[in-house]
């Protein structure tokens, strides 16, 4: 099968770096593993319908397991009707159910070990997607520390762990792929989100460290930082728009930007995927805080405008 993510679509089962990903072994054996955190809708789900209609068998991650079975559904209902795949190919689909905000997290790092213990899940792909915010722009202070706790250990310990328990797994199966989905605030840091962009900030050195590490160990995994602006999905229900994609549009711009070729066999340490995205994110990374601050400042100012409208519902 030749595709986007054709480098990580392989037979590979021993960790060898010489897989040659042919599609005729993957038919004798099976379909490798892909992991999606944060899968019960938006972003998530989307990455979990497009992955499977890629030939991935699926494992995906949510607290709500009446959400994910609903996505399971849609899932195999898309693959049954799939004219590229045989009656007998019917994609797996796994559910991991645990919570993200809490620690310690036995549902995930027992679950996870769990699910990954199944000697026939050949794990090539890892999609940290997972990540929660408040919705109503508060003041710092005025912030529950239980929200900011929750905030912090779901985007940032969250995203950790599960690379910590899934790279010996992604190791044995490479070429190996571990994306974290971070945020384009993590260059423009808004304000009346600090502890949200604090882990966005996180997340992108985090990556790029644990990029470098594998490098630096000759390893095949390539460890990716996805980099979104605004997305409609569960975290933003802003009108579609040049400057914000559908969550379908912004998936398929970002795996068809993962694609290995001869000249870029790996995929960038850093991707903003969609292309007005990719713009704002060289903008910020350039311009002077003088004045990336104030548009920060001012798109923030509309946004909260427009969320306190509608509590009040204007």
């Amino acid at each position: 099968m030749s595709h986007a993510l054709h480098r990580y679509f392989h037979a590979n089962a021993s960790g060898s770096t010489g897989s040659n990903g042919s599609s005729s072994d993957v038919k004798t054996i099976g379909a490798p593993y892909a992991l999606v955190t944060g899968a019960t809708g938006g972003m998530g789900e989307e990455w979990a319908l497009q992955l499977a209609e890629l030939g991935f068998n699926i494992i995906i991650q949510g607290r709500n397991r009446t959400k994910l079975e609903a996505v399971k559904a849609q899932i195999s209902k898309r693959h049954a009707a799939a004219s590229s795949r045989n009656a007998g190919d019917a994609v797996d689909v796994r559910l991991l159910v645990c919570e993200a905000t809490i620690y310690p997290n036995a549902g995930l790092t027992d679950g996870l070990a769990a699910v990954l213990s199944d000697s026939s899940i050949r794990l090539t792909v890892l999609i940290n997607n997972l990540g929660v915010n408040v919705t109503h722009f508060p003041r710092l202070e005025d912030t529950r520390s239980e929200e900011i706790a929750e905030i912090v250990i779901a985007n940032s310990f969250f995203p950790a762990e599960t690379a910590r328990i899934c790279l010996p797994h992604l190791k044995r199966h490479q070429p190996a792929l571990l994306v974290t989905v971070t945020s384009l605030g993590a260059w423009a840091t808004p304000p009346y989100l600090a502890p949200y962009i604090g882990t966005k900030g996180f997340d992108v050195a985090f990556s790029d460290s644990l990029r470098n590490e594998q490098i630096s160990e000759g390893t095949q995994v390539d460890v990716v930082c996805m980099a979104p602006g605004q997305v409609q999905s569960g975290m933003c229900n802003e009108p579609v728009g040049l400057m914000i994609p559908t969550s379908k549009d912004w998936v398929t711009s970002a795996i068809a930007s993962l694609r290995s070729t001869w000249w870029t066999p790996v995929p960038a340490a850093v991707i903003a995927p969609w292309t007005p995205h990719a713009w704002g994110q060289w903008f910020t990374a350039l311009a002077p805080r003088c004045i990336i601050g104030p548009m920060s400042r001012n798109i923030i100012k509309d946004l909260k405008a427009k969320e306190v409208d509608a509590r009040k519902g204007l």
